[in-house]
């Protein structure tokens, strides 16, 4: 007796079953592979995940680093430089945020933060004032569909409150003086956050990006997500 095992190509478009559901084909590449791919590859892989990222290069010039919200001096929530999220019908998934700043400090206690949180119940605005403001997304699919969510940047006027419903991530640097009034440290702030597994949040929600320091912060974003529709975990 010969066994036969039979594959269905589904790079993109995955069935999503019940629980307890049974399915005849096991899922397979276009290459005719067996599809074992961790979590985030499979949700590039179907086009479901975005990055978007804050700051410029210009060809012959330095990079464009953006001032942190609050004029720089505080991680400042309400004028965050970078929010994005979903409304309802969709789960937002924290894949990746890295955030580099230059950050001042020439004195004792001098500091400089970033802050990552989530905002469970709230989507962002419609509209933003800032620059770049609205922010578009890349599909890590490259030509893959439009992210279904808002995404801005840059913030310098008050938003509605983002509400700190869930802390990711939190980065501190801070000058001290030794015994003779010398500054002993070389600053950097950064952040790259790389969650072992995700927080699934439920749309309407939010993830907030806000640094500042004792003088004003300037830097650079890159954050991934991934968006599913909510019958991906939900019935």
């Amino acid at each position: 007796m010969i066994a036969e095992l039979y594959g269905k190509p589904q790079q993109q478009g995955a069935e999503v079953l019940s629980d307890g559901g049974a399915k005849a084909n096991v899922r397979m590449t276009r290459l005719q592979q067996l599809l074992t791919v961790d979590w985030k590859y499979n949700l590039i892989m179907g086009g479901l995940a975005w990055s978007g990222h804050i700051g410029t290069l210009t060809a012959g010039a330095d990079v464009g680093l953006i001032v942190g919200g609050g004029a720089g001096t505080t991680p400042d929530s309400d004028q965050p430089e970078m929010i994005l999220g979903v409304d309802a019908g969709y789960f937002l998934i924290p894949m990746e945020c890295k955030v580099t700043c230059d950050v001042d400090i020439d004195a004792d206690a001098d500091f400089g933060s970033i802050v990552l949180f989530a905002d469970r119940t709230k989507a962002p605005p419609t509209s933003v004032t800032g620059t770049p403001g609205i922010i578009t997304p890349n599909n890590q699919l490259d030509g893959g569909g439009a992210f279904p969510g808002r995404w801005f940047g840059g913030i310098t006027t008050d938003l509605d409150d983002p509400v700190m419903d869930e802390l990711l991530d939190y980065e501190y640097v801070a000058g001290a003086t030794d015994a003779t009034g010398g500054l002993g440290l070389a600053a950097k702030l950064k952040m790259d956050y790389q969650p072992q597994f995700p927080v699934l949040l439920k749309g309407p929600c939010s993830l907030v990006v806000s640094f500042g320091g004792t003088a004003a912060v300037n830097g650079m974003i890159r954050m991934v997500v991934a968006a599913v529709p909510v019958s991906w975990f939900e019935s």
